[in-house]
């Protein structure tokens, strides 16, 4: 693991600062307040992670500081933050990198061979990164340090782990199974303790093809790109109801805000539909869309303090988005 590296921003590059609220008193108040047209205006411009990145390593004592180095991102396919840290996987470079954006530093928090373009991540409410490793049939748990500390795998029951989430309080992780289409739940010992849609009945909860999860509150959601429907389900498995299968043509990664709205990337048109209680509120990135945003290849979403993170492989960039609250 690389020591941490000071970080400066090319003329013209995106940048997180303006997450960092220093003298952005009105931002801050505008985040605070709702918007009446939050339903069809969820989300706001506010900063990017994006194009060419200045780096410079902390020279020690008595030493002369090095040249800057340019690290780009290439291809950013999976994104996780939780406060000042920002995690963002780049398959390309086989590597997961670590934003800090109260010191404005980055640093490669882990690189690895096993890294490629179809990794996801899950950040735990201890800042435990969950890695998928499809090519080794595992998912690896790393600590806030970077050391692995856990590897959850079963060769017959788990051959292509292809999503990972984790349920906090009842400190179970969900993975979701490429190959046989259903989602293993184990504990923190590694154990596998049940399995989700792997019921034979007629009339049983059966997935095709998922490509996502997202943990909420005692709830979780469950992509399947090709029933075209997310589910949503109890952490037991059971079904609850699922919505999508009307207005989604390639469902992806999804997000869920606190305020129990349920963000779905839709690869066909590369938009994000924006749903509350199973109906469609609005499609965010579509040509119409007021809040003018863009989108090239939604790789991965994330939901954090009041920011969506959105992972655009194409486009070598990170965009993050306010959250704007609903009046309720």
């Amino acid at each position: 693991m690389l020591g941490i590296i000071a970080l400066s921003i090319l003329t013209g590059c995106a940048t997180t600062a303006g997450l960092l609220g220093v003298g952005k008193k009105d931002k801050e108040q505008e985040i605070a307040r709702c918007d009446a047209d939050s339903d069809k205006k969820p989300l706001a411009k506010w900063s990017a992670i994006s194009g060419i990145l200045m780096e410079r390593k902390l020279a020690a004592p008595g030493q002369p500081a090095s040249q800057p180095q340019r690290l780009r991102l290439i291809s950013p396919v999976a994104v996780a933050a939780q406060g000042n840290d920002i995690y963002i996987v780049d398959g390309a470079q086989k590597t997961i990198l670590k934003y800090d954006r109260a010191t404005q530093t980055i640093r490669k928090f882990i690189s690895s061979p096993a890294i490629d373009m179809t990794s996801q991540i899950y950040l735990d409410r201890a800042l435990s990164i969950y890695l998928t490793d499809t090519r080794n049939a595992q998912v690896q748990q790393y600590d806030i340090d970077g050391r692995l500390v856990q590897t959850y795998q079963n060769a017959s029951e788990l051959p292509q782990p292809g999503s990972v989430v984790v349920d906090d309080g009842r400190g179970e992780i969900f993975i979701a199974d490429r190959l046989t289409a259903r989602i293993l739940v184990f504990d923190r010992g590694g154990l596998i303790i049940r399995a989700i849609g792997a019921d034979v009945k007629e009339n049983a909860l059966r997935f095709q093809n998922i490509v996502a999860l997202a943990m909420a509150t005692n709830q979780l959601y469950v992509s399947d790109q090709l029933n075209k429907s997310v589910y949503a389900l109890a952490p037991t498995g059971k079904l609850r109801y699922k919505f999508g299968n009307e207005e989604l043509k390639q469902p992806g990664s999804v997000a869920t805000d606190e305020f129990n709205r349920v963000y779905v990337a839709d690869l066909a048109d590369n938009t994000i539909k924006v749903y509350r209680g199973g109906e469609l509120q609005t499609t965010v990135g579509e040509p119409r869309d007021p809040a003018k945003l863009n989108f090239q290849l939604i790789s991965d979403l994330w939901i954090s303090d009041g920011f969506l993170y959105v992972a655009d492989a194409a486009s070598a960039s990170v965009e993050i988005l306010r959250v704007v609250p609903p009046c309720l």
